[in-house]
């Protein structure tokens, strides 16, 4: 009986802060914790992605959050053409990438030697620290989703001025 009882205390003292936890998460405003945010595959707009230094082409998607924010989390997905290419970067925040579709090309520093470059296949993940240059490009049209902390900056690694 002690057992029972034992158990019995344990679920109402749990089952009352899930429930507050709940009302409140029902409360939230967006983006805050307990608010569901979901998204089709089919209802992802690209649109283009310009990036000072890079070559067109470069597609951005917002799936979640705001990455040009000043703070928050953020998911986008980029959409790189067949053949494309961009150069030296970084990211003052650290960035977690998934490779969708494609094939994703990557290698870290600023010296730009094709030989230096990885392939990645979808279902890959790889994470950068912040400002780690890396360069790369794509083989076949190819989709990453990219995750972090906003806000969500490119900085050229060889800028030419």
């Amino acid at each position: 009986m002690l057992r029972v009882t034992t158990l019995l205390s344990f679920l109402a003292s749990i089952a009352l802060p899930a429930t507050v936890l709940a009302q409140e998460a029902a409360q939230a405003p967006a983006g805050e914790m307990g608010v569901h945010d979901f998204i089709m595959d089919e209802a992802v707009t690209f649109e283009p992605f310009d990036v000072p230094g890079f070559d067109p082409g470069l597609k951005l998607a917002v799936i979640h959050g705001n990455p040009s924010g000043e703070s928050g989390d953020y998911t986008v997905r980029l959409m790189l053409p067949d053949g494309y290419r961009f150069p030296a970067h970084y990211h003052p925040r650290p960035e977690h990438l998934t490779v969708l579709k494609g094939t994703f090309l990557i290698a870290m520093g600023t010296d730009e030697k094709p030989e230096a470059i990885e392939e990645y296949s979808p279902g890959s993940f790889l994470y950068f620290p912040p400002e780690q240059p890396h360069y790369g490009g794509a083989e076949g049209e190819t989709v990453v989703q990219l995750h972090g902390e906003a806000p969500f900056q490119v900085i050229l690694a060889n800028p030419t001025s």
